[in-house]
């Protein structure tokens, strides 16, 4: 698994709508000047969150984007599947759909541990949720010194 930037400004973008939701919308371009992220990437990832249901889009002079549902209700791994398609690549379906070959595909001892950590990784990230993030960087701000 890698965390890859699309999944790291995904979360960020999310984090971002997730502070003002549901009061304001925000438009690509102040979510990219934000979050210093590139306009045309920032795009991209609206699209792949908007497809997933993750947000809305609103049209007209004051639209802009805002959460499709309440933060408590989005987990990392709802970000990250939307991003990038899936959270971690299955390594053995990739040599079985026969873009590779694989030696070791019948009685390979290696296999159960990819599963199990793709199991766990999974695990993990579908448990917390979008609001844990907002609330622990709030908790954080009001211990760091400014």
């Amino acid at each position: 698994m890698r965390i890859t930037s699309s999944s790291e400004y995904g979360t960020r973008i999310m984090v971002q709508l997730g502070r003002s939701y549901p009061k304001a919308v925000h438009s690509a371009e102040a979510l990219s000047e934000m979050e210093n992220i590139p306009r045309d990437y920032v795009d991209q990832i609206l699209m792949r969150l908007r497809r997933a249901g993750l947000i809305q889009s609103f049209r007209g002079a004051s639209g802009g984007y805002a959460l499709a549902r309440s933060a408590d209700k989005i987990s990392m791994g709802d970000i990250f599947r939307s991003v990038e398609g899936e959270i971690f690549e299955d390594t053995c379906q990739k040599y079985s759909k026969g873009e590779l070959k694989c030696r070791h595909q019948d009685g390979c001892n290696i296999r159960p541990v990819w599963m199990k950590l793709a199991e766990m990784v999974e695990g993990y990230l579908d448990t917390i949720y979008l609001a844990q993030l907002i609330e622990e960087e709030k908790a954080l701000l009001k211990i760091s010194p400014q």
